[in-house]
């Protein structure tokens, strides 16, 4: 018979701590950490090593995988804080900014179902877009999580079916390497990554080898078998005492480096989450041991209290950082500190209400607790009731209202929709105006070397993304007669074929081009040097930079800036950015995008032109 010894493994919420922190700064402010998403992939494998860790040892302490029992305390840990959390934000939303609102109702059924990544892979709707973000996406982990908290039973039921100790271990680890496998292989560079980070099949690598990890050390445990096997597995637990905690020390080191450093693209969707799941299985390992110095370290009071309600930080961060940005959309970057603080002062006080009111009572007393009174608690605890019920009926109420009349459309997208109607139109009736113009001439005449004064609108085409199209209407004002194509969601990615469209319309392309594609996707210097080399010597290509809360957003800055100072005869950097951090009142609530008459814009244009002649261009 084995005997089974229950412990708490010491340090593990001081893991989770530094994890949390990691991805609350990359959400908040993904300059600050651009690979903050990382401490998800801390999380998970910490989480598989939980999970499989407590079935194992319910399993040898003879009563079996206990499936309800199970069930019930997995719904108990998940669920009240979830109850509490979203109808609160969802009536928080309907008088802060209502654009959060829309498309809410799928978010709130596909997240207490544990299905939201799915619902938002098949909906399209990115992870890593800052232009409309779900106020509950980053509830993708938890459906991960509850899809894997299904999954965990029945596996550890089929693979003790497995006579062979060690291929359970195998199995684990081969599931792990498919994982990352299939997320290297689905991801392509240059398009929207949100299938192979969300996905349950491409982003579980840290749950296996937590789960492997857990399995190992319960073969470890119950060595008892062959002299041989048990001399190796006691040897083996005394050279992991001695250099485990040093081994997770440098693995912690490495993580740090990598949240720093790596960014979302190739290096981290082919081989970086996958690289940072196995550091953290050696951080785990060399940081439960008895004895383990590392646990001094992880044992730190603040890492240790923000691990221990990890749970409820990270369900209320995101929302209240976006109730922040929505409340001071004047702030922007420059006070970028102070919206964090109060971020955190939020979150801080709402994680301390869901554990005090729901959490805490639940865990102690089942669903019940949260309306009757725990017995040993009195007075205080039949007021919590009473606060609870109050909280919750109200707030359901309020946010069932909300759901019902949530928008169809954010304030942004119904601006942008009637800038490109607009748009359209003027492109039919520039298209009849030229179908009746002189058609006799045989061929059009060649664009003449630009004289660098300052252009009309009749000089000009314009390309750009849902910035430039926000600001139609205000480059038509200053530059009458001005061509603009303007869409949603496009990317210097299309720059190249625009131009060559152009070439090939009546008139060819204009003297002087405007783009202005940096805010969707990174801009390289190969993407400008294609372009100016389609628009050709006789032209003057006109860049405008990008202004947006993205990681993104500062390297392409400075890729354009690069570019404009290398090829100055003929290139224009319009240096948004700037012009509108100076005004960020003129933003609408997304941060992004300017107001459907305004003309800062285009105003910007024709200041950076008037500048560049005046250099002597």
């Amino acid at each position: 018979m084995v005997v089974v010894v229950r412990r708490r493994f010491v340090g593990l919420n001081g893991l989770k701590g530094i994890a949390l922190i990691a991805i609350v700064l990359y959400h908040c402010d993904q300059g600050a950490l651009r690979g903050g998403f990382l401490g998800v992939d801390i999380f998970f494998t910490i989480s598989g090593f939980l999970i499989f860790s407590s079935l194992l040892n319910h399993i040898d302490s003879g009563k079996g995988i206990g499936f309800k029992e199970y069930c019930l305390k997995r719904l108990r840990r998940i669920y009240p804080a979830l109850i509490l959390m979203v109808p609160v934000t969802v009536s928080l939303a309907w008088f802060i900014n209502q654009d959060m609102l829309v498309g809410i109702k799928n978010q709130i059924v596909t997240a207490m179902l544990g299905c939201y990544n799915w619902y938002a892979i098949g909906s399209g709707d990115s992870y890593f877009s800052q232009m409309n973000p779900d106020m509950f996406r980053h509830l993708w982990f938890m459906s991960v999580l509850m899809q894997f908290y299904l999954l965990a039973p029945l596996l550890i039921y089929l693979l003790r079916k497995i006579l062979v100790r060690w291929v359970p271990v195998a199995v684990l680890a081969g599931l792990a390497l498919c994982s990352a496998l299939s997320m290297g292989l689905q991801y392509h560079p240059g398009t929207d990554p949100t299938r192979v980070y969300f996905g349950s099949d491409t982003h579980a690598m840290g749950l296996w080898l937590g789960a492997m990890l857990a399995w190992l050390l319960m073969i470890i445990r119950r060595s008892n078998g062959r002299s041989e096997e048990t001399a190796i597995m006691e040897c083996v637990r005394l050279v992991w005492r001695k250099i485990g905690p040093t081994a997770a020390f440098v693995a912690l080191l490495i993580l740090l480096w990598m949240m720093h450093h790596v960014e979302q693209g190739p290096v981290a969707f082919r081989g970086g989450i996958f690289a940072a799941s196995l550091l953290s299985v050696v951080l785990v390992a060399g940081s439960i041991p008895f004895g383990s110095w590392m646990q001094d370290l992880l044992v730190f009071k603040p890492f240790d209290v923000v691990g221990r309600h990890s749970y409820g930080i990270y369900l209320w961060h995101w929302p209240l950082w976006l109730f922040t940005k929505a409340m001071f959309p004047q702030w922007g970057a420059r006070h970028l500190g102070w919206m964090l603080l109060i971020t955190f002062a939020l979150t801080a006080c709402c994680t301390a209400m869901s554990w005090k009111l729901v959490e805490q009572p639940v865990a102690r007393g089942g669903f019940i607790a949260m309306i009757r009174p725990l017995p040993e608690n009195g007075m205080w605890d039949a007021a919590r009731c009473w606060i609870t019920i109050v909280v919750v009926l109200s707030t359901c109420m309020m946010s069932g209202y909300a759901v019902t009349h949530a928008p169809q459309q954010t304030s942004v997208e119904r601006v942008l929709s009637e800038n490109a109607r607009i748009l359209k139109e003027q492109q039919k009736q520039q298209v009849r105006q030229e179908s009746h113009a002189d058609i006799s001439r045989n061929e059009a005449p060649k664009p003449r070397k630009p004289i660098h004064t300052m252009p009309d609108g009749g000089q000009m085409v314009a390309f750009g993304d849902s910035v430039m199209l926000a600001s139609s209407q205000g480059l038509q004002s200053v530059f009458p007669g001005i061509t603009v194509d303007a869409e949603t969601s496009r990317s210097m990615v299309k720059a190249l074929g625009l131009v060559n469209q152009a070439k090939t319309q009546r008139g060819g392309l204009r003297q002087w081009v405007l783009v202005g594609l940096a805010t969707n996707s990174t801009v390289t210097d190969e993407q400008l040097n294609d372009l100016l080399n389609s628009v050709g010597p006789n032209h003057v290509l006109v860049l405008v930079n990008a202004h947006a809360p993205v990681s993104w957003v500062p390297g392409t800055n400075d890729a354009l800036q690069r570019f404009a100072d290398a090829h100055a005869d003929n290139v224009v950097l319009v240096d948004w950015d700037t012009v509108i951090s100076a005004h960020p009142d003129e933003l609408a609530g997304d941060g992004i995008h300017p107001g459907m008459t305004n003309t800062l814009y285009a105003q910007a244009v024709k200041d950076a032109i008037a500048n560049w002649i005046k250099r002597g261009h």
